[in-house]
């Protein structure tokens, strides 16, 4: 369901839930999104863009894109602007998605409201452990997407009931605020220019998912004598005291970029006596920077006639310090020692700033840090942009205890590891019985698309490792050994060198994982550790076909049965494909599952284009956010590879169990906590028809792979999904009808319990489904028939079934002949 945050205080707060859905087993702390405020005062003050962007000097450095709801025209042209000036400063590789909403509901004197869509701490290359970093700011350091294609990064809703000016120079009229000026200060607080600090009854916290969570922007802010907030000594979480700092009207933001250009001061932070969780503490303080002003952006209103159409110097500088500039080592920590030996460390650096080589080093103690410690500087190696310490041990030393530390020349300090010096690295000297650590994702199956395999694994040790290597079997057949190569850090990694050719569909494959260290004793570790082995199967890709049908009602090669399974489930009559039945949930935040299976013939795609099957999807339906936007949660979908499964498109957009009613009101008929505990049934399957060429992802005469995906969500579960009767490009004359409404009698009309189904064709007939319909439109009894050579008659027990008006439809091979209503006594 829902993102939402919700609050479940640790200290006799009333749970309050939002409208979306809360993730089980976690707490969160909820804080609402910034707002930026509407000031009665006439301003009168213009601070145009920088010079760099009216010149449009230089390509922009990111790409914002926005999606608009019930935007009026000319306020997208102000809100492309705006956009612009963001996309001139903050640089990343990344696509930064983002929604406004133009809407009637905020409060009044509310101008806009702004925030990350989620948060992510411990991504690839995270400067901190444990840090949240708004996901527009996250993909940024780590280079990818991390929340999908599918959510936007920032959310935005600004207010229908304000007289805007939505002109692009600054000339707002008394009456007026300037829209430019509102959507830049927004666009600020989406990127990251916030966190999870709050006050409640006096009493002050912090957290996001869980109690104690902390944002890239909560580690900068500091009071008057510059202690952290986040310090517990001086202000222990729920404590009196934190409520008494966020109320304090002396809060900064120890911004070393800011502080720089702002000579050596810490901006001031607006934390007013009476906390306002809309405003408090992650806007800039307004007397100290009052309209007119270069920094009055980020101020917590905006006056009439008041335009700012530049962050500023320390708004900009905070935005660097939360992680949009950055000072990054690269250091791979020496590995431990069999005997005393000159220890060399090696570090590299990146900053967006120059680096103040004068101060980079390796601070050390031989004690822990108990009673002493020394330095080693490191200075320029041969090698670009790599430096070098070399420290030469006492012969008696047991243990070496470090951390690296770098500053840049806007005095910006870093260390390794991030949270030192209460944190730190170590070499230890002596005897070595340690073994190797390997850490592997079993493969789950190999698809014979003509790529190779890879096996990946990470391998460490305190020591180093010497060889790592695969054992493994094709069938019951031993092959010969082949070894790993280190790529990266601890990642080793090979390709299977299997020949292509001679693996069959079905063949299985069973491995295991070898680590020997370099010490002297050699320790040798396996994976997995006990008697077990690991193994999966090669999956063939069969010949392109240019039509399939299946009816599930007995095994067959011809998907991939990992995920999903073919066979007869409860309530079912006849074979199905299943997924899993209830599909579990990773039940962690911004992470989610994915399973499908695929059908191993390719299809040729002809101009009819057209796929047929019945279905059961009771998966949980989509819904409203706390923004007011719909989205699904989970749903299924059906996708087509043009690359052998490399690539995967879509042919029609996702769907839940929403998209039916009988489906939804299944789902929603019984719950257990928040995960619907409805099974299915077959009397819920309904038709659905798929063209392969509507999304216009594919064409006339593609050759692709269809697949079969369900998308899970951390939140709630339901029963899963069914397909029956599948049928892709069934030839034009099965479309042709060989019976015609004359050709069928169903007898007697009123019945008691029994009637007889008379055929009587020139034709044979390929398939022929009859249904019986209550008047809900459920199917309450249905039955298929075969390869019927022109005649038949057969007698249905229907005395399951109340009395009452039923309808009664034939189809044959998918179309319609024949329907009629009756009546059972």
């Amino acid at each position: 369901m829902g993102k939402s945050i919700f609050i479940v205080l640790l200290f006799s707060l009333a749970g309050i839930i939002s409208n979306g859905q809360q993730l089980k087993s976690k707490s969160g702390l909820d804080f609402p999104r910034p707002v930026c405020y509407a000031s009665d005062k006439i301003e009168r003050t213009f601070i145009p863009p920088s010079e760099s962007f009216l010149l449009k000097s230089g390509e922009p450095k990111s790409n914002i894109e926005v999606n608009y709801i019930s935007f009026p025209t000319e306020a997208r042209i102000a809100f492309e602007h705006a956009v612009g000036i963001w996309e001139s400063i903050i640089e990343s590789d990344v696509t930064i998605r983002m929604v406004a909403l133009w809407s009637d509901d905020l409060e009044d004197k509310v101008l806009g409201s702004c925030g990350p869509e989620t948060y992510y701490a411990n991504f690839p290359n995270a400067p901190y452990d444990n840090v949240f970093y708004a996901v527009a700011l996250a993909e940024k350091i780590a280079n990818k997407e991390l929340n999908g294609d599918s959510r936007y990064d920032i959310v935005a809703n600004f207010s229908s009931k304000i007289n805007w000016y939505f002109g692009i120079d600054g000339g707002s009229s008394d009456d007026q605020y300037d829209f430019v000026s509102v959507v830049l200060h927004e666009i600020a607080h989406g990127l990251g220019f916030t966190g999870f600090f709050f006050v409640n009854n006096t009493i002050g916290g912090y957290g996001y998912f869980n109690s104690g969570d902390i944002a890239s922007f909560d580690q900068l802010i500091v009071n008057s004598s510059g202690t952290q907030l986040l310090d517990p000594t001086e202000y222990p979480i729920y404590s009196r005291a934190l409520g008494d700092a966020l109320q304090s009207e002396r809060l900064y933001a120890h911004s070393p970029v800011a502080m720089n250009a702002n000579n050596g001061y810490r901006p001031r932070l607006y934390a007013p006596a009476e906390y306002d969780g809309g405003s408090s503490i992650y806007h800039l303080n307004e007397s100290t920077y009052p309209a007119g002003t270069p920094n009055s952006l980020m101020t917590y209103a905006i006056g009439r006639s008041e335009a700012i159409h530049d962050p500023g110097p320390l708004t900009q500088g905070i935005m660097e310090d939360i992680g949009w500039s950055s000072l990054t080592i690269h250091f791979d920590p020496p590995k431990d020692k069999e005997i005393v030996q000159p220890i060399v460390f090696n570090a590299s650096f990146e900053s967006d700033y120059a680096l103040d080589s004068s101060a980079l080093y390796v601070i050390y103690s031989t004690d822990g840090f108990q009673s002493q410690s020394d330095t080693l500087k490191l200075v320029s190696g041969s090698e670009d942009g790599m430096f070098s310490a070399t420290l030469v041990p006492d012969e008696n030393t047991n243990i070496i205890t470090y951390y690296v530390e770098a500053n840049d020349v806007k005095n910006r300090i870093k260390y390794s590891p991030s949270l030192a010096p209460n944190e730190y690295h170590q070499v230890k000297f002596g005897p070595d019985t340690e073994q190797p650590v390997i850490s592997h994702t079993p493969i789950n199956y190999f698809l014979n698309n003509g790529n190779s395999l890879e096996l990946t694994a990470e391998v460490d040790d305190n020591l180093g490792i010497d060889t790592v290597y695969v054992e493994y079997w094709i069938n019951t057949v031993l092959q010969p050994a082949f070894g790993l190569t280190l790529k990266e850090g601890d990642t080793y990694s090979a390709e299977f060198p299997f020949n292509l050719e001679t693996l069959n569909d079905g063949d299985s494959i069973y491995y295991k994982i070898y680590a020997v260290d370099s010490s002297a004793a050699r320790n040798m570790v396996q994976h997995p550790e006990t008697g077990e082995i690991l193994s999966f199967n090669v999956e063939g890709v069969f010949e392109p076909v240019n039509q399939y049908i299946t009816d599930f009602n007995s095994q067959t090669p011809d998907f991939l049965i990992f995920d999903f399974d073919i066979y007869t489930a409860n309530n079912f009559e006849n074979g199905a494909l299943h997924s899993p039945h209830p599909y579990p949930n990773p039940g962690v935040d911004n992470e989610d599952y994915n399973f499908s299976t695929l059908l191993k013939h390719p299809i040729i795609i002809n101009e009819s284009g057209t796929m047929t099957y019945d279905e059961v999807v009771l998966v949980e339906p989509g819904g409203y956010d706390d923004y007011n936007l719909f989205q699904l949660w989970d749903y299924v979908i059906v996708e087509g590879s043009k690359d052998l499964g490399e690539t995967w498109l879509p042919l029609v957009d996702g769907y839940d169990s929403g998209d039916n009613a009988l489906w939804e009101q299944s789902y929603n008929s019984s719950f257990s906590d928040m995960d619907s505990r409805a099974i299915g049934k077959s009397e819920w399957f309904k038709p659905r028809e798929i063209s392969l060429l509507q999304n216009e992802n594919f064409e006339v005469g593609d050759t692709i792979l269809l697949r079969f995906r369900l998308y899970s969500d951390p939140y709630a579960t339901g029963w899963g999904w069914a397909i029956d009767n599948l049928s892709i490009q069934q030839p034009l004359s099965a479309g042709i009808t060989g019976l015609s409404e004359d050709d069928v009698k169903i007898y007697p009309n009123p019945f008691n319990n029994i009637i007889n189904l008379q055929l009587n064709s020139d034709e044979s007939i390929d398939e022929l489904k009859l249904e019986v319909f209550n008047l809900f439109g459920q199917v309450v009894y249905s039955l298929e028939e075969r390869s019927i050579f022109g005649y038949l008659n057969k007698e249905i027990d229907l005395s399951q079934l109340g009395s009452g008006i039923f309808l009664v439809k034939l189809s044959e091979s998918g179309k319609q002949v024949y329907s009629k209503k009756l009546i059972k006594n």
